[in-house]
């Protein structure tokens, strides 16, 4: 059996080429799940909704409906980067303003995998936006896994009532 962290690896890497590819030719990502379900086809999905709680409990319903095994979300994202070291950042702040408007903030792609047991790994492209010419996407980061996670988006697979 291969080793589930090695196999979201996989397919986090695969998905990222058509990143890649897909930025490349339009300059932009847009919301999208890269599913693979139990029989090993592979289905994308493109959420429609503008309200991202009805947006996410479509997703879980689609999701259970097609047997779906494991799947990669795709999404440009900011991410607070703290190269300089801030001590006391106003989290408050962060958490009710967002970091749209912050000057550390960094504008990525991310790739998010999850499968039906539970395990998930995420991963990165930070957008250069240079002054003159094209967007382009930095090489592939992927994070170190983690053991616990928390939000709308982390679940889908409803793996805790799952054998």
């Amino acid at each position: 059996m291969i080793d589930e962290l090695t196999d979201l690896t996989a397919l986090i890497e695969f998905a990222s080429k058509n990143v890649v590819k897909i930025f490349k030719r339009t300059g932009v990502i847009y919301p999208m799940y890269h599913a693979i379900d139990t029989h090993g086809e592979h289905k994308i999905l493109t959420p429609q909704s503008e309200d991202k709680d009805v947006g996410v409990a479509m997703v879980k319903v689609w999701f259970a409906l097609n047997d779906i095994e494991k799947y990669v979300f795709v999404d440009e994202a900011y991410i607070l980067d703290n190269r300089r070291g801030q001590s006391g950042l106003d989290m408050e702040k962060i958490q009710r303003e967002g970091i749209r408007n912050h000057p550390d903030r960094r504008e990525i792609v991310m790739l998010s995998a999850e499968n039906r047991r539970g395990k998930m790994l995420t991963a990165r492209h930070f957008i250069l936006r240079p002054e003159v010419g094209k967007p382009t996407l930095s090489p592939l980061v992927i994070d170190e896994p983690f053991d616990h996670s928390e939000g709308r988006m982390v679940g889908l697979l409803n793996w805790e009532n799952r054998k």
